[in-house]
């Protein structure tokens, strides 16, 4: 099968890469047992990234490849190493590409301008290691937090080009020669219905006024309901400030004349929708051939009447094209003079909630209580559950921000089922206040023996308590004084008070 030159409507599934564990790691040397966590952090995850190329004119580059995966970032090591971030994936569009979500159908955002980027796969975050997770209340963690899962979508890309003026007529009507006759464009031109198969583009140049002009494949009656090529190639002309409607005088097909094929088309863009408010010329063409220049004059005053501007054209002889010409021009420079200037680039600065509790949102769900909030669920994500320590730490991060609290305001009692999250929530029993861990001997995640003298620390005390009081001891013979093992308790500290 041939790969099509335009494609103008891709379905992309994109994937953001995941984020790295954090490690956890205690530094080792000799001569220092407890050289500290040294756990380094996980590398963040690659993003899925749309740029607007303005070398680009099709999408036909994803015609084959629909699947995009960045790569994930790299977990933690020892001795503070980070792990690192994974390569994003940059796909190139053309300028006038519209971003839609397969799945809601909601527009994402319109790519009109050159090098505009948009992340469309927001890689996940890498995890912290426990390095960064030390504090004075815990020393030493024996735990590390996971790296988040990247985001995942499917998007369609819509093609939309970017042209001041549209044409517009049915079949064999000349739009791609009149495209040809005023610009440096050479679309493919046939004596058969149906030659242009996909929008062309032309530039042209009026005086100090430059346009685009858009050349979209011809319409016929009932292509509202899909017969010929429908309309979806109508798309390309949403944009243009104008349309120009190109007029074939010189047919020899029963019925048809210049005000027919005017209302059948006319007929068409209202079933479409969303161009009425454009200013619309037309085109008689065609009227190099003596039958065609009679249909012309014929029709041009019942057309004016309707208040448009009609111009007598041939694409073969070029009469008529200077004035048509520059009444587009004249169009364009009224639109853009009308435009409003763009605005201003804005830093938009989000402060941090001063109440924790709008973070996150508790309600009841049958025999649940079901807690939502980015915060407490990115938490949940980033959980070992295998770790006890690290389920503590969890736990004393959610009590932090209030959620026991505001579960016990609802009503919630001890043993209730709590879900953090929606359709893949992690499920606990409401258990407030209580400690976890081997030793209940302190808050949540915290774990007092590290506070507590080591055994070894303990015993060289002990030994420089005896060497001391050998010390004195032979110090009391040196003198001739007897010292009893009473008195060298006592002064050691190690007797009975």
């Amino acid at each position: 099968m041939a790969i099509p030159t335009f494609v103008d409507e891709v379905t992309l599934h994109v994937y953001g890469g995941h984020g790295g564990n954090g490690c956890a790691s205690i530094h080792r040397e000799k001569f220092k047992p407890l050289g500290g966590p040294d756990g380094g952090k996980g590398g963040d995850g690659g993003s899925v990234i749309l740029s607007v190329d303005p070398g680009l004119t099709t999408l036909v580059g994803y015609h084959r490849q629909a699947h995009w995966r960045a790569t994930s970032g790299q977990p933690g090591r020892g001795d503070h190493r980070n792990g690192a971030r994974g390569e994003d994936v940059v796909l190139s569009v053309p300028n006038g590409t519209v971003v839609i979500d397969a799945d809601t159908g909601e527009q994402i955002a319109d790519l009109t301008a050159d090098e505009t980027q948009l992340i469309v796969a927001q890689g996940g975050r890498g995890g912290l290691g426990n390095a960064a997770l030390a504090s004075p209340a815990r020393k030493a963690p024996g735990f590390a937090l996971l790296g988040e899962e990247g985001a995942s979508r499917t998007i369609t890309l819509e093609l939309k080009v970017i042209a001041d003026i549209g044409l517009v007529g049915l079949p064999s009507a000349g739009k791609s020669s009149l495209v040809a006759a005023i610009s440096r464009a050479r679309p493919k031109i046939a004596d058969y219905p149906f030659t242009t198969l996909v929008p062309n583009l032309g530039v042209v140049v009026a005086g100090d006024v430059s346009f685009t002009v858009a050349d979209v494949p011809g319409l016929i009656a009932g292509a509202s309901e899909g017969r010929g090529l429908g309309f979806d190639f109508l798309r390309h002309i949403e944009r243009c400030a104008a349309i120009v409607h190109v007029i074939d005088c010189a047919t020899y097909q029963p019925g048809r004349d210049p005000i027919t094929d005017l209302d059948v088309i006319e007929a068409e863009l209202k079933a479409r929708g969303g161009l009425e408010d454009r200013p619309r010329l037309v085109a008689l063409n065609k009227i190099d051939i003596p039958d065609a220049q009679q249909v012309a004059e014929f029709a041009i005053g019942d057309l004016r009447d309707r208040g448009l501007q009609v111009f007598p054209i041939s694409t073969r002889s070029g009469r008529g094209l200077h004035e048509l010409i520059y009444a587009m021009a004249q169009l364009i420079t009224a639109r853009r003079a009308a435009e409003p200037p763009p605005p201003p680039a804005r830093i938009v600065i989000r402060p941090k909630p001063i109440d924790d509790q709008s973070v996150f949102t508790v309600q009841r769900d049958g025999e649940l209580w079901r807690v939502r909030g980015d915060k407490p669920e990115r938490w949940v994500r980033q959980t070992d559950f295998a770790n006890a320590e690290a389920v503590g730490y969890l736990a004393d991060r959610l009590h932090r921000i209030g959620i026991e609290d505001r579960l016990l305001e609802l009503g919630a009692q001890p043993g209730d089922g709590v879900a953090i999250g929606g359709e893949n929530a992690v499920i606990f029993d409401f258990a407030p206040q209580i400690d976890i861990g081997a030793e209940i001997l302190s808050s949540r995640g915290d774990d007092q023996r590290l506070n507590k003298e080591r055994p070894a620390a303990q015993r060289r005390r002990e030994k420089d308590q005896a060497y001391h009081a050998s010390e004195q001891l032979d110090e009391a013979d040196g003198d001739g004084h007897a010292t009893s093992s009473e008195e060298i308790r006592a002064d050691s500290g190690g007797g009975d008070a």
